[in-house]
C-alpha cells in the first residue's frame, strides 16, 4: 500500500470522435473518502475546459484516447510528443489531423490512414509510406498484449472495431492541446504522478479494458450487454464496500441496472470502471506505471495503473 497521492477530485472520460458517445465519470474526496457521482454526457470542449480548470481542487483527469506516439513514428521526425502538440496546425504539420483517403496522400506529416473503408485497403499501405518495416512497429509498448490483456490498436491505423485514431486526434485538439496552453501537466511526459499534482490540472491515458482487471473484474466482460454489465458491475460494488468509497444514489442504482437496456450503455460503464482504477492508482494500491519505466518527454506515453510489460519487447 502506498501513499495516497494529494488528488482531490477525479474525472475519467470515455472518449469518442462523436460527442454523443463521450461520458465522464467525477469523483470527490471528502474528509478522507471518495465520493462518486453518476456518468454524464460530456459537455462540449469549451465548457469541459472550464469544468477540468478549478482551482478549488488538485484535479486528475483520465481520458480513453491514446496519448503519445510509437517509437518507430518519433525517432522519424526527431521531435518529441509534446513538440509535435504545439506544432499541430502550423506548416508542414497542417495536415497531421486530416485523415488520408489513398496511400499516396500518406506521409510523416499526415500519418492515419484510411479514412473510410475501402476494397483494396492495406496495411502495408500505412507501413511503406512512413518508411516503417511491419504494422506491430506502429504499436507503442502499452498497447501490445500483456499476461493480463489482448493487443490494444495502434493510433494511426484507422479502419475496423478496435480503431482509435480518429477519437485520440479529437481529444489531441480538444482537450490535450488547450490544456497544455492553459497550464495542465501531463502524465507521464511531465514525470511521475507525485510531481504533477503540484498543478491544477493533470491529464492522464487511461484504458477501461486495463482498469477492468485492477478492480477485479472477470477477464471478458460482455459489455456490449445490460446483463453482461450488471455481472460486471456486482464486483465494481463489491470492490467500492470493501475500500469504503462511497457511490451516490444514482450511479449505483445504474450499476446495479447495469447501466440500462442500450447498447449505448458500454459507454458510462467504462467511464465508471475507468474512474475507479484511477481511485486504486492514487490510494496507492495500484503503482502508476512499473518499476522500471523512465518517465521522460521523448517517451511513447503509458496506460495509467498498468504495471505488466508486454509480452512481446521491441526489438532495438
Amino acid at each position: 500500500m502506498g501513499t495516497r497521492l494529494a488528488f482531490n477530485r477525479l474525472l475519467h472520460s470515455d472518449w469518442s470522435k462523436s460527442p454523443k458517445k463521450r461520458w465522464t465519470a467525477t469523483a470527490h474526496l471528502r474528509n478522507g473518502v471518495w465520493y462518486v457521482d453518476a456518468p454524464q454526457i460530456t459537455p462540449s470542449p469549451h465548457q469541459f475546459l472550464r469544468v477540468l480548470f478549478n482551482d478549488d481542487f488538485k484535479t486528475l483527469a483520465g481520458f480513453d484516447f491514446a496519448i503519445g506516439l510509437p517509437a518507430s513514428y518519433l525517432m522519424r521526425i526527431k521531435i518529441d510528443f509534446l513538440e509535435l502538440l504545439l506544432l499541430l496546425g502550423r506548416e508542414p504539420w497542417h495536415e497531421f489531423a486530416s485523415v488520408a483517403n489513398l496511400p499516396d496522400e500518406i506521409s510523416l506529416y499526415r500519418p492515419f490512414y484510411p479514412n473510410h473503408a475501402r476494397r483494396g485497403v492495406q496495411r502495408i499501405d500505412l507501413t511503406s509510406r512512413l518508411n516503417i518495416g511491419s504494422f506491430d512497429e506502429l504499436f507503442r509498448d502499452c498497447e501490445k498484449a500483456t499476461r493480463s490483456r489482448g493487443t490494444a490498436s495502434p493510433v494511426f491505423w484507422t479502419l475496423g472495431g478496435k480503431q482509435v485514431g480518429k477519437a485520440a486526434l479529437s481529444g489531441w485538439q480538444e482537450v490535450l492541446k488547450p490544456a497544455r496552453k492553459l497550464g495542465a501537466s501531463l502524465w507521464p511526459f511531465d514525470g511521475p504522478l507525485s510531481s504533477c499534482v503540484s498543478t491544477a490540472l493533470t491529464l492522464a491515458e487511461t484504458y477501461p479494458g486495463e482498469a477492468y482487471q485492477h478492480v477485479g473484474m472477470a477477464r471478458i466482460i460482455k459489455k456490449q450487454s445490460q446483463e453482461g454489465r450488471r455481472r460486471a458491475g456486482l464486483t465494481m460494488l463489491k470492490w467500492a464496500t470493501r475500500h469504503d468509497v462511497r457511490l451516490l444514489p444514482k450511479v449505483e442504482r445504474l450499476i446495479v441496472d447495469g447501466f440500462g437496456k442500450l447498447a449505448s450503455g458500454e459507454d458510462p460503464f467504462d467511464a465508471t470502471a475507468g474512474l475507479f482504477g484511477m481511485i486504486e492508482v492514487v490510494d496507492g494500491r495500484r503503482a502508476e506505471a512499473p518499476a522500471s519505466m523512465a518517465f521522460s518527454k521523448g517517451g511513447e506515453g503509458w496506460i495509467l495503473g498498468q504495471t505488466d510489460i508486454p509480452l512481446v519487447q521491441r526489438v532495438v
